[in-house]
């Protein structure tokens, strides 16, 4: 399966890990040079600088005819423009888009994108499970290409809070792709700590989700 990973930064890097294998042909395009630089020394494969809503620069990345484009800018018209120009100008047989705001999620589907994600919507839309009030998961399965993506909101009685994500270390399991404080979307690293109130963005396997999912749920003894 042909797949095309277009901009993003963290989510990039975990989607490139997840789908680089030999069953796969992975192309990756990026605007960001030095991310360009990160993700090909991080996945020891080639990606090219290049605008993932420009025809030429996406067919010079070897991104005619995929069967799976994935747009994963920040900027929600962004990937709403690179989805519809892999389609309809590139041949790619499915695309997902991500997307900040939650109202875009249905114009982007009436649009003729397969498939739009958001966080913020996923959480008000498709709660997955309810242990306590304040611990609220929502998991979305992304179809067949067993990607989970789930949203924990962290209450003041769990384990997790004050930690540093390199003290949780779910890295075997999955990856944390942001964290929503106040208001504000924090893209983490090893040394963030989990506070009281955040909404954590969690990318997973199909067989990771349930252990995953505990480690941010468990109560302080």
């Amino acid at each position: 399966m042909k797949i095309v990973i277009a901009d993003g930064f963290h989510e990039a890097d975990y989607l490139i890990g997840l789908f680089n294998n030999r069953k796969n042909d992975m192309v990756v395009i990026n605007e960001d040079e030095d991310i360009c630089r990160y993700l090909s020394v991080n996945n020891d494969l080639p990606v090219v600088r290049g605008r993932c809503t420009r025809q030429s620069d996406l067919i010079e990345a070897g991104a005619e005819n995929c069967d799976l484009f994935v747009a994963l800018s920040e900027d929600d018209y962004k990937n709403y423009v690179a989805c519809r120009t892999a389609k309809l100008l590139i041949g790619a047989k499915k695309c997902i888009a991500t997307v900040i705001n939650p109202k875009n999620v249905a114009i982007f589907k009436q649009l003729g994108i397969d498939l739009v994600v958001c966080s913020t919507y996923l959480l008000g839309q498709r709660i997955h499970d309810l242990t306590t009030l304040e611990n609220m998961v929502n998991m979305l399965s992304l179809e067949d290409d067993k990607i989970f993506i789930a949203e924990i909101r962290i209450g003041a009685d769990l384990e997790v809070v004050g930690k540093t994500l390199a003290q949780v270390n779910i890295s075997d399991l999955g990856s944390v792709s942001s964290i929503t404080r106040d208001g504000k979307a924090l893209i983490p690293n090893g040394q963030t700590m989990i506070e009281e109130g955040d909404k954590i963005l969690i990318v997973t396997t199909e067989e990771n989700k349930k252990e995953i999912i505990d480690i941010f749920q468990r109560k302080r003894r």
